[in-house]
């Protein structure tokens, strides 16, 4: 009995090795290695150097999926558009841990039509788990509204939130950025939320060190749409869990 006992005990501390490995792995700055252009000015995802686990491994393969579904849809395009086709990405790395890796993504695609498509989203890992986060999990719940997947320009569904209490947040760093005084471009970004909380992209910005959001509007007011970011101030007085403010806290500490 007492060596079946020293066996569950050796089994329980290795258990607990790789947990405890995976979770110190989740709380360094990760390399990240940009690979060689999908196209002429169409990024690809930048990659995790060496993977330290299988969770940065799963971070790896998934990225690598997005890029050849953009593979796809640029085929698409070209069909559609014929010689005048065209589809650029830019990618940004916005936070690569600890426990978080971020990225923006912009589309601008001519796939046919009366003109060119703008598309803004973003996605953010877990660094612990390797799969997209639960903004649940990060945010207060008035921040996060409802979720919800919305589809992107290349058909890949990217998680939106609705929130009233971030669109006013929102509209307060707006008037305070580069659109401050443009009262056509400030009526339009309020009136996107005239009839309920717009669909808000979430991200995580160390360099700026706190919550970016953004949103898409209609093609005529373009112009006007802007990224801002949330300071940790305000995320702190909304009541943001500990574990978001000093993640964030520590990457904005590590930026370069």
């Amino acid at each position: 009995m007492s060596n079946s006992f020293s066996l569950f005990s050796i089994g329980v501390l290795l258990a607990f090795s790789l947990v405890a490995g995976d979770l110190a792995a989740a709380e360094r700055i990760v390399g990240i290695q940009k690979p060689p252009p999908l196209g002429k000015d169409r990024d690809a995802y930048p990659r995790i150097v060496a993977p330290a686990d299988e969770a940065e491994r799963r971070i790896n393969a998934a990225v690598a999926r997005l890029d050849a579904r953009l593979v796809k849809s640029v085929t698409e395009c070209s069909k559609s558009g014929g010689r005048n086709a065209d589809w650029t990405r830019t990618i940004v790395v916005t936070m690569r841990g600890p426990r978080y890796l971020s990225y923006t993504i912009t589309d601008n695609a001519y796939c046919g039509g009366a003109h060119p498509d703008i598309g803004n989203t973003a996605i953010v890992y877990d660094l612990t788990t390797g799969a997209p986060v639960d903004w649940s999990q990060l945010l207060p719940p008035q921040l996060v509204g409802e979720q919800s997947l919305d589809e992107t320009m290349d058909g890949t569904k990217m998680v939106a939130l609705h929130s009233k209490r971030l669109h006013e947040l929102y509209m307060q760093q707006y008037k305070l950025g580069g659109h401050a005084g443009d009262k056509d471009c400030i009526e339009a970004m309020e009136e996107a939320g005239a009839d309920g909380p717009p669909s808000i992209t979430p991200y995580l910005d160390a360099q700026a060190g706190g919550l970016g959001i953004e949103f898409d509007v209609a093609h005529a007011v373009e112009a006007c749409a802007e990224q801002v970011v949330l300071p940790l101030a305000t995320l702190r007085a909304e009541k943001a869990p500990e574990l978001t403010l000093k993640a964030i806290e520590a990457a904005h500490a590590a930026w370069k």
